[in-house]
């Protein structure tokens, strides 16, 4: 599953008469699994195009080897119906190129640029408000059941 439709801006650009958004989530992106979803509007109205074909692809040209990767985008994968996404799997930090291509009504356009990808979140990081939440619990049961003790012990 997809974590969320949208997310920061990654790129956005006119090519011919359409206008392309690329929204990547989680934000910045990190090496590890990511939402990466685009918005296609016709420039003239600004209306949502929904019949496209969108792809997404990522490559990274390091030193030791060139890394490329791509997904097609599509509704079925998006939350928000009006945005195409995909997910991808990216392997290692770094900077990244993103370039998402689109064909809607005769017409192609593409969108590139880059993109930088930090280092996935230590486990601790990612679910710190799962730990914390169960003493916070124990925690706040103690306090009420204290604070209901001593308002008895002060009744007549």
């Amino acid at each position: 599953m997809l974590w969320a439709d949208g997310g920061a801006v990654l790129l956005r650009n006119q090519a011919g008469s359409l206008r392309i958004t690329v929204f990547g989530s989680p934000a910045p992106l990190r090496a590890a699994k990511n939402d990466i979803s685009a918005m296609v509007q016709k420039t003239s109205d600004q209306s949502s195009v929904l019949n496209a074909k969108v792809s997404v692809h990522l490559t990274n040209a390091s030193p030791e080897k060139v890394v490329a990767i791509s997904a097609p985008a599509t509704h079925d994968k998006a939350t928000n119906k009006l945005l195409y996404a995909a997910e991808l799997t990216v392997p290692s930090p770094g900077d990244w190129q993103l370039s998402v291509h689109v064909e809607a009504n005769g017409e192609t356009a593409d969108v590139a640029g880059k993109v930088t990808v930090l280092a996935p979140r230590p486990p601790l990081m990612a679910y710190w408000p799962y730990f914390v939440l169960v003493p916070l619990i124990v925690f706040l049961f103690f306090v009420n059941r204290w604070l209901r003790g001593r308002r008895r012990f002060y009744r007549l």
